[in-house]
Parts: C-alpha cells; structure tokens; sequence
C-alpha cells in the first residue's frame, strides 16, 4: 500500500502540469548508428550542400566525420594526429565558404604560434596548416566571455579572441600579453590585434600598448568591419566615459564618446550594420551590490536594469542613443510575492531589475536591419542543498527583445526556466536558433514541465543530469508572442535513449532542420534530425 500511495505522488506534477504531448512543429527521426568518438571538444557544422561535419578533438588526435542528413548515415571519417606536440584546438569557424581549424603550439621561447588548417567541406581532409602569427611573449588565457585570467603557458586554455565581420569577408584575432607589472595601477596592457581576409590573407596585424593602465581602463568589446578596421570599446573609470580604439593596422586612435558613463556594463557588444555604422548593444545596471548570504559571507550580485542601445559612425560621432528600461511588470514575472514587494520599494529609486543576466545573442536582420537581443540569468551560488553545503550553477529566465533599425522598440518579453546544476554548465543552458520568421529557444527541462501552456505558472526546477525532455520556446518575430513546445523524450527517442546530452550539441543545417548528436551507449553515437513541417 506504502508503494502505491508513494507512486501516486510522484505522479502527481505529471497530472497537475499535462500529459507529454510532442510538438506538431517538428518530424523526429534518429539515424544508423556509428562508432563513437571519444573527444573532449566536439563542434558541428553544415556544410552548405546538405550533409552535417563534425571536428572532435582529443589531445592533438582530430577526427573529421561527415554525415549525409537526407540518408541520415555517416558518409566517411578521417583521423589525423599530425598535430605537433603541446598543440592545442583554439577554435572552429565556418567563414564565408571556408571551414578552419585553429590551433596553438607554444615554443622554447614561451611564445605562442597560431596555426590554421582548412577542412575541406567536400571530402572532410585536412588541408596543408598554416602559421598565421606568433606572439613576441608570453600570453594569458581568456577563461571566458568577457573574462580573463593567468594560465600557464603550457597548461589548458584558449588564448584568443576570433571576430568575425558582419559579411564574414574579415576575421579580427585578438590575445593580451601576460603583464609586465602585477600592480592594475602601474601595468599597461598589451594586446595582439590581426586583421584576415577569410581566405586567411592577412591585412595588418601586430601588438598595441593600451593608452592606460589597466585600473583605468577596462576594456568591453572587439570588432572588425567589412572595410578590414579593427574597433575596440572601453569605459574609462576615472572620467566615467566611454572612448573607441580605432585600429588601422599601424597606430591607434582615441575618440572619447559623448554618452552617459555613470551606468556599470559587463560589456557592450559591438558590430557593424547595413549602412557601415557601429552599433552597440549592452545591458546596464545602476552598480554592483552586494548581498548577504545564508553563510554570512557578501555575494556579489549584478542588477540589470535595462538596455543600452547607441549607434555611432566609425569616426565616433553619436548617431543615435536609447534606453530601454525594463518594467516593473517585466521584472517582477515569475519572481515570489517576496520579491514583488522588494522590487517594488526598489522601483522608486530607480533600482528595480533583472538580476545576473548576460546577453547570450545578439542578431540583426540581414534584410530590415532589426535586432533580435536574447539574456539569460546565469550566476553561481553557495548554498545548503540537501544536508550538505555546495556549489550551485543556475540557468534561468530568459529575456528576449526585438528593436527595429531606428531604433523603435518592437517588444520585450520574459520566459521562464529554472535549471541548476552542480558541475558547471553541464547540459543547461539555452541553445538560440533562428527559423523563417521565430525565433527557437532550445533547452532541457524536467518531465514534471511536459504540457505546460499557462504563461503564468512558474515552472518547476530541472536539476542537470535528471530525467529530461527537449523544449523549445518558439517566438514569433513579428509580435513577439510565444508558445512552449515540446520537442523529444530524451529517454525515448524512436526507441533510443540519449546520453551526454549538451545543447552545445543542437546545430542547424538549414532555417528548418535542426540536428543533435546523441552517445547511445555500446560505444556508438547516432544523429537525431528534428525537422520543421512547415
């Protein structure tokens, strides 16, 4: 009787939250399987003419594969281990027609070489690598998006930066010097800017002494435009203003901007539009503050108030400048009655906001020239979990904005997640892909969740690793209206059950096919093709 009574609960949220019903957007189908390849870095790409190619590296072993999606079967896999030693994978990227893999190798001299190898998307070879530069001293890792920190030099980590022009014609690469001087108030970073064709040409390239020292300046965003220029934005702390590094291939100039500087940005994302300005994108908040946890101990916590949004020739004149606060009905979706009241006393100093969230996309429209921004809450906490004290990552609420090329705002909306997890990202997160007219949001989540269509119930916590469905919120680019569907049991697909499941693994081969790798144990991995009906 214990038993039944204990099953009847546990089916309890099954019945509260709906039956699984699978999307009528989508045709699921899973693959012939193949021999799995044991990699710790594995990254997808279409290759233009209907087939899929995956790069997988382990150590300086690199496995090429190609799969054909119509047939959905592997066509062919070459393995190189040609690499030489201490090579590690810096990045892959798909330019223009192009499919490169770049690679570091450091040398006696602790110096850093980068190299390039093209992958021939018709056959899936190697071609002949190539050495594109070699830094003139010891290098720091870039630990990630918009962070920096010390590595050995012979240790783990990726060392640069890769920015690609809006028309894919360029490709900045950036690193920073490991510093001369410990001390921010003394030390004056030195960083590497090169600037490629995407056939991998060079244009200029060498390394710059910044115009301040490291406690004044702090440096938010790179990019590189379709004439070959390089751009960099920083924010000044001492005068609280913002200055664009113009970079021509032999100095740098400085403009100082005319735009409010008292805000405090993460960063600022910059890229050039349809009429060659630059336009900036970021998410502000009125500072840092500081909470106190449940060990005593100070969090820091950074409250997004809104978007800031500026649009600038490349000499630096303002062209344009907006704001766009979030409201107070925004803010307060999904959160407790406790933080309503909170935020509600916060919202008369202007205070009110989003706490932690990071821009994780931001698109324009290659045709109207709108901007879709998409933010995710992301941040890590200490707390008592169960009996024990741990260490907690959290993916939740996302924010999804659209902002016409005159700089309307179009709509603003807030969708709700809650995923957590105790091994870093893990399979968390959202994975953005954009269809012929929405806008998908794709992402794992709790059973307890399948068939949940009321926008105004919070739903219920996934822990990473956990029983799951794919979800996807689909967004209509028009209006901004949105609908949660359900995509596949990942305990059942056509029969198979996924394992290693990572949103890092979902990849598009066209605006209506969607692709993810699946290890389905017996040492084989299979392809599974989600496919839009309409």
């Amino acid at each position: 009787m214990r038993k039944i009574i204990l099953m009847f609960f546990a089916l309890l949220p099954a019945i509260a939250f709906g039956q699984l019903k699978l999307s009528d957007d989508f045709a699921v189908s899973t693959g012939t399987p193949y021999k799995v390849v044991d990699a710790g870095n594995k990254q997808y790409f279409p290759d233009g003419k209907g087939n899929a190619i995956s790069i997988k590296t382990a150590g300086i072993k690199v496995t090429i594969q190609r799969y054909d999606v119509a047939s959905m079967k592997e066509i062919n896999r070459n393995e190189y281990i040609d690499l030489p030693a201490g090579s590690k994978v810096q990045k892959i990227i798909k330019i223009g027609e192009h499919l490169y893999y770049f690679y570091n190798t450091p040398t006696k001299t602790q110096t850093l070489t980068l190299n390039v190898r093209e992958i021939s998307l018709a056959d899936g070879t190697f071609k002949a690598p190539k050495l594109l530069l070699e830094t003139k001293g010891e290098v720091t890792s870039i630990l990630g998006a918009g962070t920096e920190g010390y590595a050995s030099l012979f240790g783990s980590g990726v060392f640069y930066d890769f920015i690609e022009s809006s028309d894919q014609s360029k490709l900045l690469i950036r690193y920073r010097r490991k510093p001369l001087d410990k001390n921010d108030a003394v030390n004056y970073d030195v960083l590497g800017f090169y600037s490629f064709n995407n056939d991998m040409t060079k244009n200029w390239g060498g390394e710059y002494k910044m115009p301040h020292t490291e406690k004044v300046m702090n440096n938010l965003s790179y990019t590189i435009t379709k004439d070959g220029m390089g751009y960099m934005m920083a924010y000044i702390n001492d005068t609280k203003q913002f200055e664009l590094l113009i970079l021509d291939g032999s100095t740098i100039k400085t403009v100082r901007l005319d735009i409010e500087g008292t805000l405090y940005f993460q960063s600022i994302l910059i890229s050039e539009d349809l009429e060659g300005n630059l336009l900036c994108t970021g998410y502000y908040a009125n500072g840092i503050e500081f909470k106190v946890n449940w060990t005593g101990n100070l969090a820091a916590v950074i409250n997004i108030n809104g978007i800031l949004r500026f649009k600038l020739n490349k000499a630096g004149k303002i062209l344009e400048l907006k704001r766009y606060d979030f409201p107070i009905e925004l803010i307060n979706q999904y959160e407790s009655q406790r933080s309503k009241s909170k935020n509600a006393a916060r919202e008369t100093d202007g205070k009110a906001g989003i706490n932690d969230l990071t821009i994780v996309e931001v698109r324009q429209d290659p045709k109207d020239g709108s901007t879709f921004i998409l933010g995710e809450q992301k941040f890590i906490r200490t707390e008592m979990y169960g009996t024990s004290t741990q260490t907690i990552y959290y993916y939740t609420d996302m924010v999804a904005t659209k902002i016409d090329k005159n700089g309307k705002l179009l709509w603003m909306i807030k969708i709700p997640k809650t995923q957590l997890g105790f091994k870093g990202r893990g399979g968390m997160g959202v994975k953005y892909i954009k269809g012929e007219g929405v806008h998908y949001l794709i992402f794992v989540d709790t059973k307890k969740n399948a068939g949940l269509v009321d926008k105004n119930i919070v739903p219920e916590k996934y822990v990473d690793g956990s029983d799951a469905y794919l979800y996807a919120y689909k967004i209509n680019d028009a209006d901004g209206s949105y609908e949660r569907v359900t995509i596949l049991n990942l305990e059942n697909v056509n029969g198979i059950e996924a394992y290693q499941f990572s949103t890092s693994r979902i990849f598009n081969i066209s605006s209506k096919i969607f692709m993810l790798e699946i290890y389905m144990k017996g040492k084989q991995d299979t392809m599974i093709k989600m496919q839009l009906k309409k």
